[in-house]
């Protein structure tokens, strides 16, 4: 009888055990102070898988203020940042109230219920409307960016082609417990387009400083971004033109859709757009052309694009559609190259090294991208350029490649200082 006793209890003891750890257990929520139609919610240990937590029907949002209880609707949850930081976001539909007091959070879902203790909720500082939580404004507000596309093409009888577009970049916060400053780092991106060598012909290199202005969304524009590249430097593989450059740009992001998502969140990734305006003040440092050496402007606009599909199955990560536009109008004359002047020897057809020439006509640059990712950072890319990126100008026409595409972050904001979608 005592052993029937001691077996009924382990066997008691350990269905409790299981059932505990199966049970998700969230230990912070917290407002975004930037967007107050973002919740971040921090999951502790034992945490709860995906599927439990990403489909916004599964969550239920109340907020307390001086005005009453208001309920929230979600409509997306994003979980790129939780399998490193066991961090996801809960999108609104509409924002948080500056003034609210408390949050009333709950996950219902197929296997268990959740209702989240008042205890964990990081309420906003009096008069400041924004949240101090304890990721410190650190690794769930810090972008990090490494993307890499390549390809090479043997050609008989002829020179190999080499195509290589590739960025990398670090953004972090800068605040306090109770002010938001921005955020600051720096980018940098080499592109070669058709060229003999594995050389690029564009290194750009930029310090960057980033603020969003305003809050929240107003139709389909969001708070607009103020990109300030402070210092940065533009030149070719060969140091012929070496550029300084210092610009500010502001970029309006455009939602197409009712809901948000991010790039690697499974499901379908709703098309997103940006829209930049701003202004690069260039100092010509080096040049193959002496005249071309001054200081000048040059006018930019561009235009992002992307969207996909994204169900993270065995062999389809995700299928990402990218586009941008890029035109940049010069102040006074500077250098480009145009391959229809290249010298022709007439011994054997080939032409030979294009001259640098001046001109102010407009530098127009079009990148569109399907890429197909069978890993979640590994993919194949079929990519179209027209035009190219500074320092030199290389005015090339139409393109198309496919290669390899190794991507180690697809979600920072900070690709928008660089005019990346």
């Amino acid at each position: 009888m005592a052993k029937t006793i001691v077996l009924i209890g382990v066997l008691l003891i350990t269905a409790f055990v299981s059932r505990a750890a199966d049970s998700p257990k969230i230990d912070n929520i917290a407002m975004d102070p930037i967007d107050h139609r973002l919740v971040l919610v921090h999951f502790d240990d034992p945490t709860p898988s995906v599927g439990d937590i990403q489909r916004p029907d599964y969550w239920t949002v109340y907020s307390k203020g001086p005005r009453g209880i208001r309920k929230h609707t979600v409509v997306g949850v994003d979980v790129s940042l939780f399998h490193e930081e066991h961090t996801i976001v809960l999108q609104l539909m509409g924002s948080l109230s500056d003034d609210w007091e408390n949050l009333d959070v709950s996950l219902v879902n197929d296997k268990s219920i959740l209702h989240v203790d008042p205890d964990v909720v990081t309420k906003p500082n009096v008069g400041q409307g924004q949240a101090t939580t304890p990721f410190e404004g650190t690794t769930s507000r810090d972008d990090s960016d490494i993307y890499f596309s390549g390809s090479y093409t043997g050609v008989v009888d002829g020179d190999p082609v080499w195509d290589i577009d590739a960025f990398a970049g670090y953004i972090k916060a800068i605040q306090s417990k109770s002010r938001y400053w921005g955020k600051i780092g720096f980018y940098g991106q080499i592109k070669t387009n058709a060229s003999a060598t594995a050389d690029p012909d564009s290194f750009l290199a930029y310090g960057v400083y980033q603020r969003v202005i305003g809050r929240g969304w107003l139709g389909p524009f969001q708070a607009p971004y103020i990109n300030y590249r402070f210092s940065g430097w533009e030149f070719d593989r060969e140091g012929k033109q070496l550029n300084f450059v210092t610009s500010p740009v502001l970029t309006i992001p455009i939602r197409l859709s009712g809901r948000l998502a991010g790039p690697v969140e499974p499901g379908l990734t709703f098309p997103h757009m940006t829209f930049q305006l701003g202004t690069e003040f260039v100092n010509v440092w080096k040049s193959p052309l002496a005249e071309a050496k001054n200081w000048h402007t040059r006018g930019l606009i561009g235009i992002t694009f992307s969207t996909g599909y994204a169900p993270e199955a065995s062999g389809l990560h995700s299928i990402l559609f990218t586009s941008s536009y890029q035109v940049r109008l010069p102040s006074s004359p500077e250098i480009f190259y145009d391959n229809r002047f290249a010298p022709v020897d007439q011994t054997t057809g080939k032409k030979g090294d294009t001259p640098p020439m001046l001109g102010t006509q407009a530098r127009h640059s079009i990148d569109t991208t399907v890429t197909y990712m069978f890993l979640k950072w590994a993919g194949l890319s079929f990519e179209h350029t027209y035009g190219s990126l500074p320092p030199v100008f290389d005015l090339t026409g139409h393109s198309l490649k496919v290669g390899l595409a190794f991507s180690l972050k697809q979600t920072s904001f900070g690709r928008y200082s660089i005019l990346r979608p």
